[in-house]
């Protein structure tokens, strides 16, 4: 089985259409939708926002469940100024940018862990590029226009003005973008030792210039790429040999 999990609910919107043999009910008050997308059994759901919900909801889903590997998309604000709206990151990393416990840990290492960055399954990943340079090679006017493999900052803020951009930069150079909860669910995934991969879309510079009527068509962009993408990696035999048994 693979885990789907997503940053807000409008993003569900495109998913749930696509799943075949769909039953729901609710698991530690999350709404929680299982079937069947192409040849793989999944279960869908909203993780809610931040760190500690998303977290909470990937642990209990992971018990509950028993994926093989979990995926989890959502929008995101750039970091590096060559990205815009629409453009796609496949996390390649993922980093606490506003965990600090110094003096026993240098800022953005995990405690006990011993490390900042927290990786996501190469192959996993590599499945997820393809699809999405096939669907752009296949339709490029619906396709995101960029698509990178890069790092991913997370932290408990909404990034809203330069000086916070900055400083996430400060804290994590190399991060494309930014967002509320990947590094928390790739934390779990590793705790539980599940592959686990992250799919971004960007939706500003993390400036916060959108309104929330912007916000939430973006997020449902976010959610009719993801859908795609998926598909396409699934039909490709991208994740069978990981998450295809239930």
């Amino acid at each position: 089985m693979l885990l789907l999990l997503s940053a807000m609910p409008e993003e569900l919107e495109a998913l749930l259409p696509r799943l075949e043999h769909v039953s729901a009910d609710t698991v530690a008050s999350r709404q929680v939708y299982r079937g069947r997308l192409g040849t793989v059994p999944v279960a869908l759901a909203f993780s809610r926002w931040g760190k500690v919900a998303a977290a909470s909801t990937t642990a209990q889903l992971i018990l509950r469940e028993q994926p093989r590997a979990v995926v989890f998309t959502g929008i995101a604000g750039a970091l590096q100024d060559e990205l815009e709206p629409g453009d796609l990151v496949v996390a390649r990393q993922l980093f606490h940018h506003d965990l600090d416990a110094s003096p026993f840990y240098a800022p953005t290492v995990v405690p006990l862990l011993g490390r900042a960055a927290l990786r996501t399954d190469d192959a996993l990943s590599a499945g997820l590029i393809a699809a999405a340079r096939a669907w752009r090679a296949q339709d490029p006017a619906a396709a995101p226009r960029r698509i990178v493999h890069g790092d991913v900052a997370t932290g408990d803020q909404v990034i809203g003005t330069g000086e916070a951009r900055a400083a996430v930069r400060q804290r994590v150079p190399g991060a494309a973008c930014v967002e509320m909860e990947g590094a928390a669910v790739a934390q779990v995934c590793e705790e539980f030792g599940l592959p686990f991969a992250c799919l971004r879309m960007i939706s500003d510079r993390a400036d916060e210039r959108l309104t929330p009527d912007e916000v939430y068509a973006m997020a449902r962009r976010s959610g009719a790429s993801a859908a795609e993408i998926l598909a396409r990696a699934i039909g490709a035999g991208a994740f069978s040999a990981r998450a295809a048994r239930p």
